[in-house]
C-alpha cells in the first residue's frame, strides 16, 4: 500500500513545556506532578533530619517511595496521552535525536535533572513504536541542528539563544518575532521534511 501523507508535525521537547508541536500545541507539565514533586522535596528534608535506624525514618522512606511511584505512574500515563494524540492525528512525525545520556552527565545541572526526571527519551520511544504500529513515519533530525537558535522564517542563526532563559525573541535579520519552542518545532518540521523527500526520491527510483 502506497504511503500518502496528509498531516505532518514537528515535535520539540522543551524545558518550560514538556512537548511543543509545529501546529501550536503545548503540553504543559501536569500541576499534580508539580505538587507531588514539592511534597517529595519536603519529605527528603525530613529524611535528612531524621535519626538513622529510627521508626520515624522508615515511615518517611515508605512515604517517599509511594510518592515516587505516583509520580512515575502519572508521568507514564500523561506521556501515553500525548503520544497517542500526536500519532493518531499525523502521518509523519518529526523529532530531534536526543542523546539523553550525554545531556545528564552532570547531575548537579538543573537542566540535566529536568531531562532525567521528565523522561524525554520515553516520549521518543513511544512515538517510535506507535508510529510503526499505525503505519506512520517518524523521522529524527540531527542532534546538533540548532533548532532553537535558527529563525524559521529566514534561517538566520542567533547564537545568543543558547541562553535557555530567553523564551521569546526577534530575528535581527527579518524582524520576525518568535516563541522559542514553537520556532524550534517549525525548524524540526522543515529538516524532517527534507529527510522524507530523500526517502521519497529513493523509493521512486527503485
Amino acid at each position: 500500500e502506497q504511503f500518502i501523507p496528509r498531516y505532518v508535525v514537528g515535535v520539540d521537547l522543551g524545558v518550560k513545556d514538556l512537548v511543543i508541536t509545529s501546529n501550536g500545541l503545548k503540553y504543559h507539565k501536569l500541576e499534580k506532578i508539580k505538587q507531588l514533586e514539592n511534597k517529595l522535596k519536603g519529605l527528603n528534608k525530613w529524611l535528612s533530619r531524621s535519626m538513622k535506624g529510627s521508626k520515624n525514618r522508615q515511615k518517611i522512606i515508605l512515604k517517599i517511595q509511594r510518592v515516587n511511584q505516583k509520580i512515575k505512574n502519572m508521568r507514564k500515563f500523561y506521556n501515553h496521552l500525548i503520544t497517542n494524540k500526536i500519532v493518531k492525528e499525523n502521518d509523519i512525525i518529526i523529532t530531534e535525536t536526543l542523546k539523553v545520556k550525554d545531556m545528564i552527565v552532570d547531575g548537579k545541572n538543573k537542566l540535566a535533572k529536568y531531562i532525567s526526571n521528565s523522561n524525554l527519551s520515553e516520549i521518543i520511544h513511544q512515538l517510535k513504536y506507535k508510529a510503526s504500529w499505525h503505519n506512520k513515519r517518524l523521522y529524527q533530525i540531527n542532534t546538533y541542528y540548532p533548532s532553537s537558535q535558527t529563525c524559521s522564517n529566514c534561517k538566520t542563526k542567533n547564537k545568543v539563544l543558547k541562553d535557555l532563559s530567553i523564551r521569546e525573541w526577534e530575528c535581527l535579520n527579518c524582524h520576525f518575532r518568535h516563541d522559542r519552542d514553537i520556532n524550534a518545532s517549525f525548524n524540526i518540521l522543515d529538516e524532517g521534511i527534507k529527510l522524507y523527500l530523500k526517502d521519497l526520491q529513493a523509493e521512486q527510483s527503485i
